[in-house]
Formats: C-alpha cells, sequence, structure tokens
C-alpha cells in the first residue's frame, strides 16, 4: 500500500473513531425529542396526516366559510385536479414515502454500526412533519370554530 492510501485509511479510521465518540449523545438528543418506540412515531404521523385531512374536509366543506382556503402549493394543487380524493392520495403517498425514506436510512447507518445515528434519523425525518400535521389540524380546528 502506498503512503497516500495509508494515509487516507488512517483518516478514515480517525473519522469513524470521531462518530463512535458523539453517537451517544446523539441518539440521547434524539431520545429527548422523542423518547417513545420509534414506531409509535410512524403511527402517531399517520394519525396527525389522518386528522389534517380530516380538519380540511370539515372546514373546506362543512364549516361554510367563505374565503377558507387550502394554502400549502401540493394539498391545493391536489384539490384542484383531484378533489379530496387527489388531497386523500398525495397525502397517503407523501406519508408512506417518508416513512420507507425515514426506514431505510435508519438500516442502512444500523447496518453500519450506527444504532444511535440510525434512531436520530429517524426521529429527525419523521418529527418534522407530524408536527407539521398537528399544527395544520390546530389551525384548521380554530377557522372552523371561529
Amino acid at each position: 500500500m502506498d503512503e497516500a492510501a495509508a494515509r487516507l485509511l488512517q483518516r478514515l479510521k480517525r473519522s469513524v473513531a470521531r462518530e463512535r465518540r458523539l453517537e451517544p449523545r446523539v441518539e440521547r438528543l434524539s431520545r429527548y425529542v422523542w423518547p417513545w418506540r420509534e414506531a409509535w412515531l410512524a403511527g402517531l404521523l399517520g394519525l396527525a396526516v389522518c386528522l389534517d385531512y380530516l380538519s380540511t374536509y370539515v372546514v373546506l366543506e362543512l364549516s361554510g366559510k367563505q374565503g377558507v382556503y387550502e394554502h400549502g402549493f401540493l394539498a391545493s394543487r391536489a384539490l384542484e385536479l383531484g378533489g379530496f380524493r387527489g388531497l386523500l392520495l398525495l397525502d397517503i403517498t407523501a406519508v408512506v414515502g417518508l416513512c420507507l425514506l425515514a426506514s431505510t436510512v435508519r438500516y442502512v447507518y444500523a447496518r453500519f454500526g450506527f444504532g444511535g445515528f440510525a434512531r436520530t434519523a429517524y426521529v429527525a425525518a419523521l418529527v418534522p412533519y407530524t408536527l407539521a400535521a398537528l399544527s395544520a389540524s390546530v389551525n384548521n380546528l380554530v377557522l372552523t370554530l371561529s
């Protein structure tokens, strides 16, 4: 092995050692953000998106309010093109795609022996969308009741 390859290999080993030292702290942070089982996060995401869909239907169709519309670009396009069936298809596609992406990244990290990073990547991928769907549901509820 030549000198450049040996230096590169040494740098790689130091990098992996540095990441191994950082991993427990990153995992603790992910447990602070989501302390429960990871599978429950995917379930909460599905529930949040269902609530968002139902509350959107209520505020747009059943509330009788004028001037209320879907603000999200993709969701408004889905409503224009396919109605509530199109919005449902978009929501299902988004949830399944995001869960598959998060699970794949988690699997890859775990496969290389970085379980803490695996959990953190999963939580970091699903929590923001879950919070956005829950806040949209609350917003729709407020619009319906006001």
